[in-house]
């Protein structure tokens, strides 16, 4: 039996989707409801800044990745603890 790798991919931009998803409402609340003072915009910047640098990291990472390779579970299951 063997999953398609990209089964992976497909979870984690669903992660990227939450996340992005929670991070407009978090901006909006901040935003909207907080005190527009450079301390407050500061962490803003730095949260984006950050969130976009670690979304460019993944990026390089994830393009270096061969997705249409399936992981084989038989190995695994055959090999596990003995009953």
């Amino acid at each position: 039996m063997a999953i398609p790798l990209y089964i992976f991919l497909i979870i984690y931009f669903v992660f990227l989707a939450i996340f992005a998803i929670f991070s407009y409402f978090d901006i909006d609340h901040i935003i909207k409801f907080g005190t527009l003072n450079f301390t407050n915009l500061l962490a803003v910047t730095i949260y984006i800044g950050g969130s976009v640098l670690i979304l460019i990291i993944s990026w390089q990472f994830i393009g270096q990745i061969d997705w249409k390779q399936p992981i084989e579970l038989s190995g695994i299951i055959n090999s596990g603890m003995p009953y």
